[in-house]
């Protein structure tokens, strides 16, 4: 490792653009669970820790206190995976450089500035890319499952399970499958009805749903049978389908869930440098919830800040460590971009998961 050849980009220069450039703008979930940050690589989540407030008691003067209970609580714990992503400028790279910057002595440095940023947009994009697909899989079925195809530096090939009750799985409750909202025939699938029966089931619980999340191309499915149609637009023709606002508007007036959209893109790239784009929503599920920010990523210590090499350039945004360095044979100037973080859901037994389009079960429950 020596010191980075790209004479534009010391750490003063480097801090600076990374401050003023604005990243992860359209990304989804810092809304849902923002980045926290932790001093440990492990972590234990309690789930059910978040539920209602147990009342006091109302007690004659000079009484004793009631005792309360514990809530019985679950635990989950695992480590902070790293989360590390790296791009490489060659010796022809490294050419193009040298003649924007003879370009940029006369006068015109605005390719050569993009030239040097772009692998430092590069590397902070693609780790806060990794944790939108991370947090948004979590959240859309309850679990994360990693395969070559989907994490191409693949570390297990097990589910991590975020332990929603099973209670809170559910599916159409129908004993028919014409009720899945993917049935081509207009009348057939209920998205309202599905809707307050979910509702209904965790308000049984003591739960209030709030919002309901789903990709556009579920919405699309909902907006266009006869029920959201008739019920929405009060009408018994199909002269148009409802926009979202309308149907929300009719969910409100009903005490039901709001429709939220949750669609976001990010490219993975394989081994043969095949990229292929992916929705980090899982499609088919709808996830219910009482409120939206739901839980936390947390983001630990990199060895890499903590104990750097003296030739590496480094510099920190919003928990992202971006470090720049080169190697001489052959020669190559190195984009480093580092974070150590992954969600934690502890209000997990408060959310409801719902697939709209697996075979349903008589009780509505995901057996």
């Amino acid at each position: 490792m020596e010191y980075t050849l790209i004479a534009e980009l010391n750490k003063k220069n480097l801090l600076t653009y990374l401050l003023e450039r604005q990243f992860g703008n359209d990304l989804l979930f810092p809304n849902f669970f923002p980045l926290k940050d932790t001093p440990f690589l492990s972590f234990e989540t309690l789930i059910g820790s978040k539920g209602n407030p147990v009342a006091a008691d109302v007690v004659t003067y000079d009484a004793s206190s009631p005792l309360k209970s514990r809530k019985t609580v679950n635990k989950l714990t695992g480590s902070l995976p790293p989360i590390r992503i790296k791009r490489k400028m060659k010796e022809s790279d490294l050419n193009t450089y040298n003649v924007l910057k003879a370009q940029a002595a006369a006068g015109s440095d605005v390719q050569l500035l993009d030239f040097i940023f772009e692998d430092v947009d590069f590397c902070v994009d693609g780790v806060l890319a990794r944790i939108e697909w991370l947090v948004l899989q979590a959240f859309s079925q309850g679990y994360v499952a990693m395969t070559k195809s989907t994490n191409n530096g693949v570390i297990t090939a097990d589910n991590i399970d975020f332990q929603m009750p099973a209670a809170n799985k559910r599916k159409i409750k129908s004993a028919t499958a014409t009720r899945v909202w993917d049935n081509a025939t207009a009348g057939n699938p209920k998205p309202l009805t599905d809707i307050e029966v979910i509702a209904e089931a965790a308000l049984t619980a003591g739960i209030i749903l709030k919002y309901a999340l789903m990709t556009r191309a579920t919405w699309h499915l909902a907006r266009k049978t006869t029920e959201v149609i008739q019920s929405v637009l009060n009408s018994t023709t199909a002269g148009r389908k409802p926009t979202l606002a309308e149907t929300n508007a009719y969910l409100f007036a009903q005490d039901l869930p709001q429709i939220v959209l949750v669609d976001s893109y990010i490219d993975i790239e394989n081994d043969d440098g095949t990229i292929s784009s992916v929705n980090c929503w899982v499609t088919k599920y709808v996830t219910f919830v009482p409120f939206l920010n739901v839980g936390n990523t947390l983001s630990g210590p990199i060895a890499a800040e903590t104990n750097p090499p003296k030739q590496a350039t480094q510099v920190k945004r919003d928990r992202v460590l971006v470090q720049k360095y080169s190697e001489t044979d052959p020669v190559a100037e190195y984009t480093v971009g580092m974070v150590n973080a992954f969600p934690t859901w502890p209000t997990v037994d408060r959310c409801y998961r719902f697939s709209t389009t697996d075979t349903p079960e008589a009780d509505g429950l995901d057996d």
